[in-house]
């Protein structure tokens, strides 16, 4: 560590004057030590995985397949009234927080729905799996909401 201290400090020391993008005539020592101690990135934007295009897509990706899951892979016919409400990801795109909304005026409870979605939630996992092209799957963790309006009634359904 005091080595990596000591060589920015003397390579800070021989630079002439700081240099912002990629000059024309920038050689490729200082392109190197630009990239080196992260001179040429921006430090005003921080990554932020809940407006990354990316994950969203990703998000989105995920609504599809469990809705089409629940409507009939899934045969349970407590998991076919549900709606998916959200899905939204935990700090980055590897565990997704899926918001489901259960109907109350048919007698659903939302700890019955969140049961059952946590029974299958293997098979879930492997119909998005199925669905999405990426290396690796992200995990699922459910929150269930009782849904107090039929859904005729203005209810938010895309």
């Amino acid at each position: 560590m005091l080595f990596a201290r000591g060589l920015r400090e003397l390579l800070v020391s021989h630079r002439k004057r700081e240099r912002r993008g990629r000059a024309p005539n920038a050689t490729a020592e200082l392109l190197f030590e630009d990239a080196l101690f992260g001179a040429g990135r921006s430090a005003g934007k921080s990554f932020d995985p809940r407006t990354d295009r990316k994950t969203q897509q990703l998000c989105q990706q995920v609504r599809r397949a469990l809705m089409l899951a629940l409507a009939g892979e899934c045969d349970d016919d407590v998991l076919r009234e549900v709606y998916i409400d959200s899905v939204d990801p935990m700090g980055s795109g590897s565990q997704l927080l899926v918001c489901v909304s259960a109907p109350v005026a048919m007698g659903i409870r939302p700890l019955d729905v969140l049961a059952r979605l946590n029974d299958r939630s293997s098979k879930l996992r492997a119909i998005v799996a199925r669905s999405i092209c990426r290396k690796r799957v992200p995990g699922l963790s459910f929150v269930a909401v009782p849904q107090l309006h039929e859904s005729g009634e203005g209810g938010k359904h895309d």
